[in-house]
């Protein structure tokens, strides 16, 4: 229970203190992250070399929620969980941040986002995954260590570099918590109990 609520703590201050670290006007330069993300760090993952499989619909399908077994198909279910995030922000749509998140924490961050800057609406193309090392893959969790890259849409310095835990939440996956290294508490993630959202 403690473990859960120090996790859930660090989760909301992770993305509080991104929030604020966002710039609020075209003109500054400041280094731009992720919501519930944090500053980049270099990845020593090895690029993959496995053959992928084309997934459709990831986050809306209702019998699509399998194991995840090659970097591509988590790149693509992380790309478009993403998009959804930036998206629901860009247009303060909180149903559509709902319909790509599974804890209050992400929801609590999106709102608290509604007024970043944007240099251009969010697409599905300009939501750059790579460098991705999976974590942990079964039929409820999927962990991520990832380089996401928003610029396109977010502006100078919009990449960063952590974990991304996923969750299957009613046969699909959604973005749970984000964790700046690979070796913080990210796998208790895994096993909590998710909340209701509100």
């Amino acid at each position: 229970m403690i473990r859960r609520l120090v996790a859930g703590l660090i989760v909301v201050g992770l993305a509080v203190g991104i929030w604020a670290l966002w710039p609020r006007d075209d003109s500054e330069t400041a280094t731009t992250t992720l919501p519930a993300a944090v500053d980049s760090t270099t990845s020593t993952s090895a690029p993959s070399t496995t053959s992928t499989t084309t997934v459709e619909s990831t986050t809306t399908s209702t019998s699509d929620v399998h194991v995840v077994t090659t970097v591509e198909e988590a790149e693509t279910i992380l790309r478009e969980l993403w998009f959804g995030w930036f998206e629901g922000i860009y247009n303060q749509d909180e149903d559509r941040i709902k319909e790509v998140v599974g804890t209050q924490a992400m929801v609590d961050a999106a709102r608290e986002a509604f007024d970043a800057p944007f240099v251009a609406s969010p697409s599905l193309d300009g939501v750059i995954v790579s460098g991705s090392e999976i974590l942990r893959a079964d039929t409820t969790c999927l962990a991520i260590w990832t380089t996401i890259d928003v610029t396109e849409f977010r502006g100078t310095g919009a990449s960063t570099d952590n974990v991304v835990v996923i969750r299957n939440v009613d046969s699909a996956w959604k973005l749970a918590t984000t964790w700046r290294y690979k070796e913080d508490l990210w796998e208790a993630d895994c096993e909590s109990a998710l909340e209701p959202l509100s």
